[in-house]
C-alpha cells in the first residue's frame, strides 16, 4: 500500500489532512517508524507536522518555559534559555536515546507515544509541567502526569495534537534531581528512573514530588513517599528508609527482559534515595 505524505504548514492544514481516513501525525517520525516497522501502526496519510511555526521555540511567558512540542530532544538539550532556566530537563533531553534518536525525535511525539519507560513524563510530571493542545474545538491544558490513561495510550481526541509543554520556572528553595537506570546500553530505555523535586522554606522542605517511570503503566506519583518528605532537612534526606518503603509500595512494575517485577521495584526506591542523596548534599538543579 502506498503511503500519502502531508507537509502541513498551519494547523488548519493539519486537521484537514487528518481527517482523512486512516491519517497519522508525524513530527520527528522516530516513534511512528519504530511502531510501523513492528506492525502496529499503518497509515494511508501521513500529516507531517513538524513545519508549522507555533511547534517550534522555547521561551519564557506568564512565569514559566513555553516548549514548542515540535522541538528535537537535541535542540532542546543545547537550548539556551532552557538550560538556563531549567538546566535539569535540559540534561535530561541530551541523555534520551543516542544521537539519531536525539536528531529526529520530538517532546510532543514522545508524549504522545505514552511509552512507560520514556524520560520526559517522569521530569515533567514531577515538575507539574502541562501540555498545551489544540485541536478543531478549540484549545486546553493538561498536566503532563495526566496526559497518559495507560501503556501507549493518551487523553488525547483523534482531532487533537499536542501543541507546547509548558514547564513552570524554578521558585526560590526548589531542588530537583532526575536519575535512571541503565544497566546495559546508555540508548536503551530505563530499567526505572526516579524524579524528586523539593521546596525548601526555612532549612525545611515545604512541598515535595516524587515520581518514577518504567514501574507502571503512566509515570506513578509516589504521593506517600512525598508527604513524609514534608519538613525534613537537608541531612535528614540521607537517610530515607522510610521514604524508599512508601515507593516501593506505590509502584507496581511488570517484569520483562530488563529485569524482574522485584527487581525494578527494589531498583525504585534505590534510584529514589539516590536524587535524594544528591538533593541532600546540595546538589540538584534549582
Amino acid at each position: 500500500m502506498s503511503t500519502r505524505f502531508v507537509s502541513a504548514r498551519s494547523f488548519e492544514e493539519a486537521f484537514e489532512a487528518l481527517a482523512g481516513e486512516e491519517a497519522l501525525a508525524v513530527a520527528g517520525g522516530v516513534s511512528v517508524g519504530l511502531l510501523a516497522n513492528l506492525g502496529l501502526v499503518s497509515a494511508a496519510t501521513l500529516v507531517s507536522v513538524s513545519r508549522i511555526p507555533e511547534l517550534r521555540g522555547v521561551r519564557v511567558e506568564n512565569g514559566g518555559l513555553v516548549i514548542g512540542a515540535a522541538m528535537t530532544h537535541g535542540r532542546l538539550a543545547a537550548d539556551p534559555v532552557l538550560r538556563r532556566e531549567r538546566p535539569e530537563v535540559a540534561a535530561m533531553f541530551g541523555h534520551i536515546g543516542n544521537v539519531r534518536v536525539r536528531a529526529w525525535g520530538t517532546v510532543g511525539g514522545n508524549l504522545a507515544l505514552a511509552e512507560p519507560a520514556q524520560d520526559p513524563p517522569v521530569l515533567l510530571a514531577a515538575l507539574d509541567a502541562e501540555a498545551g493542545i489544540v485541536g478543531t474545538g478549540g484549545t486546553r491544558r493538561v498536566p503532563v502526569a495526566e496526559l497518559g490513561d495507560g501503556p501507549m495510550s493518551t487523553v488525547l481526541a483523534p482531532d487533537e495534537l499536542i501543541r507546547e509543554v509548558v514547564v513552570p520556572l524554578p521558585v526560590a528553595g526548589e531542588r530537583c534531581s532526575y536519575r535512571k537506570f541503565l544497566p546495559k546500553t546508555a540508548d536503551d530505555y530505563a530499567t526505572v528512573s526516579a524524579a524528586v523535586r523539593v521546596r525548601f522554606d526555612g532549612g525545611r522542605i515545604a512541598a515535595a514530588r516524587v515520581f518514577c517511570g518504567a514501574v507502571g503503566p503512566v509515570p506513578v506519583a509516589c504521593e506517600e513517599a512525598a508527604a513524609l518528605l514534608v519538613g525534613r532537612t537537608h541531612d535528614e534526606l540521607r537517610e530515607p528508609d522510610d521514604v524508599v518503603a512508601a515507593v516501593r509500595d506505590a509502584v507496581s512494575p511488570v517484569g520483562d527482559h530488563r529485569g524482574s517485577a522485584d527487581y525494578k521495584r527494589e531498583m525504585a526506591g534505590v534510584f529514589v534515595k539516590r536524587a535524594l542523596e544528591e538533593i541532600g548534599s546540595g546538589g540538584g538543579a534549582s
